[in-house]
């Protein structure tokens, strides 16, 4: 993925994209270079991202040996037709969308009572309507699970990211491309409409 300055984010939208994003894919080289990706639900903190992984893991084993990785983040928006633009230039088809790569070094811990507390904040994320007894790791319910896993922090490095909304194509032209993504109707067309207008808004 080529980065361009047109098609950088402001450090805000990166972090509402980040909280907006239910999984995330970590990235690890393995002893012999191996690439592994991983995805996963994880916590949000000011400089780091908490997720946990199975012991046996072959990811777990890459972060043993190479501590280094990346943890991705990302938005689908939508596949354009070229006819949007063009009546008969194919090139002008392309796709839509949020990312954004973090720079990651890693630490474990298969501490009981560091993954409760990890674990704990996992559910308040993902299931803050309750529903559940409390996690403990001395729960009788819960040792098992604990003790199958290792939690990860992965402390950011570098940040990059990539907003491809359009911004290379003329104020007149979005606003078409707009309008045809409204038209369409798909699944996600008016969300990647909104997001062509951030960028209107922006200029």
């Amino acid at each position: 993925m080529m980065y361009h300055d047109r098609y950088a984010a402001p450090r805000k939208a990166v972090d509402q994209l980040v909280q907006e994003t239910l999984l995330g894919r970590l990235v690890t080289v393995g002893p012999e270079g191996a690439l592994r990706i991983g995805l996963f639900p994880f916590i949000i903190g000011a400089d780091s991202f908490d997720l946990h992984l199975n012991k046996n893991d072959e990811q777990l084993a890459d972060l043993r040996s190479n501590d280094r990785c990346l943890f991705e983040v990302d938005e689908v928006l939508a596949v354009v037709p070229s006819h949007w633009e063009h009546p008969e230039n194919a090139a002008n088809g392309t796709a839509y969308y949020r990312a954004a790569v973090f720079e990651c070094t890693a630490k474990m811990s298969a501490d009981p009572e560091k993954l409760a507390e990890h674990l704990r904040d996992i559910m308040e994320r993902y299931q803050p309507e309750g529903g559940y007894r409390p996690i403990a790791a001395p729960d009788p319910m819960y040792e098992g699970m604990i003790g199958m896993l290792e939690k990860v922090s992965l402390e950011i490095g570098k940040r990059r990211a990539k907003f491809k909304l359009a911004q290379n194509r003329a104020t007149a032209v979005r606003t078409r491309i707009i309008g045809e993504l409204r038209s369409r109707g798909r699944t996600t067309d008016d969300r990647a409409a909104d997001r062509l207008e951030w960028t209107l808004d922006r200029d």
